[in-house]
């Protein structure tokens, strides 16, 4: 169950992607994907409600491993293309691709979730959005972009899978964005030749190269040398035996996510309330009727 505060969703002008979010959840029904069950609000908070991907974040397998082979990559790549491959042909742009995103469910396979930034676009946005250290550089320049976006981001993830940590980092943000754009890279010593050349042409700052964004469309990444072997069909029917099956003993077991410190439910829905009738949220409900 994810619970939004109706007035931080105001303040920081997110009302459209909500309302996007749960329109986009909606209809997907792609077994890639985390699926809608519902979703109401109550005077202070919306509250969107999924099914439970018991498996947790592929983001915690893969510090767990320090990086994985170029097999368990290539695993969670073929099945990221194909979920990518589904969205796109709903002209939807995820926009947020990176393994913390990336749920693994108990079978062992990927769900993919957190739609706060996808989008509807059938021809170009220019939305400043996403995780800095995945985004591609026409976001960075604010110029007008499509579904490239996502294929840069499937670059910069098949990297982080090979090596356990992304191409460009800098806690400056700035610094970061400046080797983004610059596209220079170290490759350690371990990446093959075939995945080295498969991330270049996902993650080139020129889009008129980037694998995806070609005539022949995803078609050139899946008949890459680096998924040599990788049937599609099999990808796609999600009958490709998954390289690690979380262990899972009943339906509410949690064991895969990490513990944060909370507040206690009563002090904090208490303290929301207040915040509420001294804010007026009773004048936010005209943002989110139908929700």
């Amino acid at each position: 169950m994810k619970a939004i505060p109706k007035r931080h969703i105001v303040k920081e002008q997110h009302i459209g992607h909500i309302k996007e979010e749960k329109k986009i959840l909606s209809e997907l029904h792609h077994p890639l994907f985390i699926q809608l069950y519902g979703t109401f609000h109550t005077r202070t908070h919306l509250f969107i409600i999924t099914n439970f991907v018991a498996g947790g974040e592929l983001f915690a397998i893969l510090k767990k491993k320090s990086r994985f082979t170029n097999s368990v990559a290539r695993f969670y790549a073929a099945e990221v293309t194909v979920a990518l491959e589904y969205l796109h042909s709903k002209d939807i742009i995820y926009r947020d691709l990176k393994p913390e995103n990336v749920m693994v469910d108990v079978t062992g396979h990927i769900r993919i979730v957190d739609f706060g930034f996808a989008k509807y676009v059938p021809d170009v946005t220019y939305t400043l959005c996403g995780t800095p250290e995945y985004m591609a550089p026409e976001v960075i320049l604010c110029k007008a972009y499509s579904k490239a976006v996502d294929w840069y981001a499937l670059g910069i993830l098949i990297f982080e899978m090979l090596c356990g940590y992304p191409p460009f980092y800098d806690q400056d943000q700035l610094q970061l964005y400046k080797k983004i754009l610059s596209g220079k890279i170290y490759w350690p010593s371990y990446i093959t030749e075939d995945a080295k050349h498969l991330i270049k042409q996902l993650i080139t700052t020129d889009i008129t190269k980037r694998y995806g964004n070609l005539k022949n469309g995803s078609a050139d990444i899946k008949n890459h040398l680096w998924f040599a072997g990788v049937d599609w069909n099999k990808v796609e029917k999600l009958s490709v035996h998954p390289p690690y099956i979380p262990e899972i003993f009943n339906d509410g077991d949690t064991r895969h996510f990490q513990r944060y410190s909370e507040p206690c439910d009563k002090e904090y829905y208490e303290s929301q309330d207040q915040e509420a009738l001294l804010d007026g949220t009773n004048d936010y409900d005209e943002y989110f009727k139908g929700f």
